[in-house]
């Protein structure tokens, strides 16, 4: 396990980490690079996302780059070969063990705000979030055809079931880089927004996800929705029947019921009962 303190000494820090309005903001800070993946980046950002994920006044996640890149890639410049002290296995047998298991297995919704570039393992990172919101500049690709590499951690199984097994096979195997616009058509990309209000966008989103919903509802909507891939239909309406009998016991339904007769904004709280 890697501890909060473990990088503390490092300057500057490969990832940046605040808290704002019960937002978790998660830069990650080599602009000179492009914010390329290297093995510290890789290793802080895991760090501050179960920092958030742990933290109470955290209720929303937000993963963003400095500079004019979101992530672009691997950084080629470093060894390929992997670091002995890596956080997670290269072959995992469970969820907590995948480079990316800690994203699917936070609580708290996660959304990638995709500044500029997303390649290769950048695009991995940001399509294992909940929620993309992309400027309108940013270009991205899984180019690993082009590179002599293959798809990895898990993208072939994740992306047809995000964006279909036509345009997924499309962009896996050409390797080609495509415009947002295009990301969004696909359904790879939630929003696209220009450049220019695209900060404003960020915050507003993530603003309301804050002000507006149940934290206990997000938390609960985000595992049925990832459980959902590996159950039948009908697996997924019983427990989703068990889900909303509790969820109308909960104090936050019934705030969400007192706020909407009472035409305020609701003050949840999270708490389960």
């Amino acid at each position: 396990m890697v501890s909060d303190t473990a990088f503390a000494a490092q300057s500057p820090p490969s990832v940046l980490y605040r808290l704002e309005r019960q937002v978790a903001w998660i830069n990650l800070n080599r602009p000179a690079r492009r914010n390329a993946m290297s093995a510290d980046m890789d290793a802080e950002l895991r760090v501050c996302v179960m920092r958030a994920e742990r933290d109470p006044d955290c209720r929303v996640i937000c993963i963003s780059g400095v500079g004019e890149g979101f992530c672009s890639g691997a950084d080629l410049s470093v060894s390929p070969e992997p670091s002995p002290q890596l956080p997670y296995a290269l072959e995992p047998h469970n969820l907590g063990d995948f480079r990316f298991g800690y994203l699917i297995q936070a609580s708290k919704p996660i959304v990638a705000a995709i500044n500029g570039a997303a390649v290769g393992v950048g695009l991995v990172l940001a399509a294992f979030c909940d929620i993309r919101i992309a400027s309108a500049q940013a270009r991205l690709g899984f180019t690993y055809s082009r590179v002599g590499l293959v798809a990895e951690y898990g993208i072939a199984w994740w992306l047809p079931r995000l964006i279909g097994p036509a345009a997924s096979n499309d962009l896996l195997l050409s390797g080609r880089l495509i415009q947002a616009a295009e990301a969004r058509h696909m359904g790879l990309i939630n929003h696209v927004v220009e450049a220019e209000g695209f900060n404003a966008h960020v915050e507003a989103y993530l603003g309301a996800l804050v002000e507006r919903c149940s934290p206990r509802s997000l938390a609960v909507i985000k595992r049925q929705a990832w459980a959902a891939h590996e159950q039948t239909l009908l697996e997924a309406v019983r427990s989703s029947q068990l889900e909303l009998n509790v969820a109308r016991r909960s104090a936050d339904h019934q705030e969400g019921v007192l706020a909407f007769r009472e035409k305020r904004v609701p003050q949840f709280s999270g708490e389960p009962q």
